[in-house]
């Protein structure tokens, strides 16, 4: 999971340092982080190693967030991340490993510290969703109303 989360953030900082960005990029680089982040918690939370309830707001926001994404880029916008949605990236990545870890060496007791991740995760995740949709209702203008009734 680390080796995979560690080549994607090299895979974006290597494509903008080149200028070899697109608007293909823009949209599939967020999905295969979400598929690795959320894969991998489905993975934690059919051993009972995490819980559901921070999984599932970040599993709603990662749907509306891809959904809103997709309906901005039918319209000709790309709305891609940022340095808030590259920190909820991170945290999100160091609470999935914090439960590996915890789950792979219980006797750490490190299950507490990575729940806490968990949820702060989380919680910068509905954060950083809501300011998602702002941006791309901004830049639809009028079709704003459009994307916050597809972002429900």
């Amino acid at each position: 999971f680390s080796a995979a989360a560690l080549t994607d953030a090299l895979d974006g900082a290597l494509a903008r340092k080149l200028r070899a960005s697109s608007a293909l990029g823009a949209f599939l680089d967020p999905l295969a982080d979400k598929v690795l982040v959320l894969g991998t918690l489905g993975g934690l939370l059919a051993r009972g190693a995490v819980d559901p309830l921070p999984v599932g707001l970040i599993l709603v926001r990662e749907i509306a967030v891809t959904g809103v994404r997709a309906i901005a880029a039918t319209r000709g916008v790309t709305v891609g991340s940022n340095a808030f949605g590259k920190a909820k990236a991170g945290l999100q990545g160091a609470a999935v490993a914090g439960h590996i870890v915890a789950l792979a060496w219980p006797t750490l007791a490190l299950g507490p510290a990575a729940d806490a991740l968990l949820w702060g995760a989380a919680l910068m995740t509905v954060v950083t969703g809501s300011e998602v949709i702002q941006r791309a209702a901004a830049s639809l203008g009028g079709a704003a109303g459009t994307v916050r009734a597809h972002a429900r």
